[in-house]
């Protein structure tokens, strides 16, 4: 049989620049063609209730955060909407560009092809650059995951970007940051190349920072705790306020089981629940999402789990930490697959480096 011929890393990478890119302009004849957030957070009209007047007076966290960015592009020199989401692409292309040299350092000197191959797959899935090569909260979202996973890398050299990746989340999206923070605790304390003493000043720092950022969720989500009963309270007011839109992706999540509300959240729409074209879009990338993570199962016993760099499992705990919130506070496909896009790509990723150690192991 034939070997796979594959393009080097090196060569994928630079592919995979214009690819990213060349969706920025998708991005853009797609918001103009049905509209979208991304107008009106060029247009610093997404969050007005505070009647900003300067620059200054955008500066907040979530939509704040966004128009506050955007303001010396849009307002000050007056880029078009098509160039503010080149900008987007080129700022998400970076953390794309960070993730696969930190795939490609894990995989062996040489791949087998067919791990490769999957790889490249992975790294081309339209859901993941649709969303982040726009003006919107998911191409930060993916730099600030990128810069604190690099981060834990090697705390020592790299604490920086781990602290700039918590902060950056949080400003974007508070709960993203406050959960980030909350995976740097078990990260500092399995950190060997940090003296104990440096650990013990570090905690009761995490622990402050922690408080304020939860009584800062709590406000800004108008919860009086977390308690069930204040989370369910949440719950229902936040699916009754996506169900004043009347979207045509709309599901009734809140009468879901939890194994439908998980399958639901991963792999739909999956293809023929809908004629539109988007949505088979969605459902054949839903399809290939679940053939990644059936494949772990399969070779289950086969699989040396110790040999995956922890930094994937801390982005898979990040994730599915967030697919659970997502279970209680999403009912609509079109919003699920925009909130899951810069962080499903690291399920695909524990795939392709458990099966690299799989063929290793095989070829030994």
């Amino acid at each position: 049989m034939k070997q796979l011929t594959l393009p080097h890393p090196a060569g994928f990478i630079r592919f995979l620049f214009f690819y990213h890119v060349a969706f920025a302009f998708i991005f853009t004849w797609y918001l103009n063609e049905y509209g979208g957030d991304a107008i009106r957070y060029w247009q610093l009209s997404a969050e007005t209730s505070h009647h900003p007047q300067s620059w200054a007076d955008h500066f907040g966290t979530r939509t704040y955060f966004i128009q506050w960015l955007n303001y010396l592009p849009s307002k000050v020199l007056g880029f078009p909407f098509w160039l503010g989401n080149v900008i987007y692409a080129l700022v998400s292309f970076l953390a794309l560009r960070i993730l696969f040299g930190m795939v490609i350092n894990i995989l062996p000197p040489r791949p087998n092809p067919w791990t490769l191959s999957l790889l490249y797959l992975v790294f081309l899935l339209p859901n993941l650059h649709f969303w982040t090569s726009g003006i919107g909260k998911e191409s930060l979202s993916l730099l600030g995951l990128v810069l604190f996973l690099k981060g834990t890398q090697n705390l020592k050299t790299s604490w920086y970007l781990l602290t700039f990746g918590i902060l950056l989340s949080f400003f974007v999206r508070p709960l993203q940051g406050a959960l980030l923070l909350g995976i740097a605790l078990p990260v500092v304390c399995f950190e060997k190349g940090i003296h104990f003493q440096l650990k013990l000043l570090i905690i009761p720092i995490w622990i402050l920072v922690g408080w304020h950022m939860l009584q800062f969720l709590l406000y800004i989500t108008h919860m009086e705790g977390i308690s069930p009963t204040d989370i369910m309270g949440f719950s229902e007011e936040q699916l009754s306020f996506l169900d004043q839109f009347a979207a045509g992706s709309s599901i009734p999540m809140e009468s879901y089981s939890w194994p439908m509300k998980l399958w639901t959240l991963y792999f739909r729409p999956m293809p023929g629940e809908s004629a539109d074209f988007w949505r088979l879009i969605a459902g054949i990338e839903n399809s290939i999402s679940l053939a990644f993570f059936l494949l772990p199962l399969i070779f289950f016993r086969k699989m040396n789990w110790t040999l995956t760099p922890s930094w994937i499992y801390w982005a898979v705990l990040f994730g599915f930490t967030l697919m659970l919130v997502y279970g209680i506070t999403l009912n609509n496909l079109g919003i699920i697959m925009r909130m899951k896009s810069f962080f499903m790509i690291y399920f695909h990723l524990m795939t392709v480096a458990l099966l690299s150690n799989l063929k290793l192991e095989n070829n030994i």
